[in-house]
């Protein structure tokens, strides 16, 4: 009887056909393995992975950061000479209210709710080195009625902000039922993600120079678009997101488009200073 033998490939079109992640979700659990019970001939396994000498070991910055870079040469200390007031003190935001302490009623009870606002507001303080505004990540929501109706839709969707954003969004569902627009509470309507850093950098830098210049109605950033906590947020269109060269140029991938909001939050305090550092980044606003 003929034995059959085992023989490794050392190619390499495995490894450059196989995909980075799956939208999928797994349908098994992984096994948590105690680390601490290993044999010492297993020790390798305890470095962590941020660690040089560990196999799983990734690096993070492979290359410069433009914008990074630009901010903290230039776009800085314009920043702080701008928003500098002399004499200028901390304002004090609304906060929750307390009772009465004389009422016995009011013992235990929850804080009031603010005055003139819906949240509790942060405290304004004075521009300096310390509290330069700067953008500190950008987040992407997707909801489309097509994902609710046609639940195929829900992984190109998830697609598109991958491919224009390199990183892997996260799924997002209805929380509340609502009868007139047909949502039902735990139902697929959308993605969500979240980048920061090279990849927040890169996504913007396309945004600024290569997708908004080419939208002919598009005007500038509405000067509403603030939230009174520094993040300023604005919309794409359907027809809006094929300038992104990550789809243009592979429009036969995605028959359908999908648009979304983008939020960018930063550390200013009051939305002009958000607009003043988005400006200075290269994004236009509405006179």
């Amino acid at each position: 009887m003929m034995k059959l033998s085992w023989v490794r490939a050392f190619s390499t079109s495995g490894s450059l056909l196989k995909a980075g992640y799956s939208l999928v979700e797994p349908v098994h659990h992984l096994v948590k393995v105690n680390k601490a019970a290993l044999s010492p001939k297993y020790q390798d396994v305890l470095i962590p992975k941020d660690d040089v000498r560990s196999l799983g070991f990734k690096p993070a910055e492979f290359e410069q950061d433009r914008v990074k870079e630009h901010f903290h040469n230039t776009l800085e200390s314009d920043l702080m000479l701008a928003l500098y007031e002399h004499d200028a003190e901390t304002i004090v935001g609304e906060k929750r209210r307390r009772w009465d302490p004389d009422s016995p009623y009011a013992l235990y009870r929850h804080l009031r709710k603010t005055r003139h606002v819906n949240r509790p507001q942060r405290d304004i303080h004075p521009i300096g080195p310390e509290n330069v505004p700067q953008l500190t990540g950008i987040s992407i929501n997707l909801f489309s009625k097509e994902v609710l109706n046609e639940p195929y839709h829900n992984i190109a969707a998830r697609l598109q902000l991958a491919q224009l954003t390199n990183v892997k969004p996260q799924q997002t569902k209805v929380k509340v039922n609502y009868q007139q627009w047909k949502l039902r509470r735990g139902k697929r309507c959308g993605a969500k993600v979240e980048i920061s850093g090279q990849d927040m950098s890169q996504f913007m830098t396309t945004l600024t120079e290569l997708v908004l210049p080419r939208i002919r109605d598009f005007s500038g950033i509405k000067e509403s678009s603030g939230d009174n906590n520094g993040n300023i947020s604005i919309g794409l269109r359907p027809e809006d997101v094929k300038f992104f060269p990550e789809i243009e140029h592979f429009q036969d991938l995605y028959p359908k488009l999908f648009g979304f909001h983008i939020t960018f939050k930063t550390t200013a305090r009051t939305d002009e200073a958000a607009k003043t550092l988005l400006s200075s980044l290269g994004f236009p606003f509405r006179k």
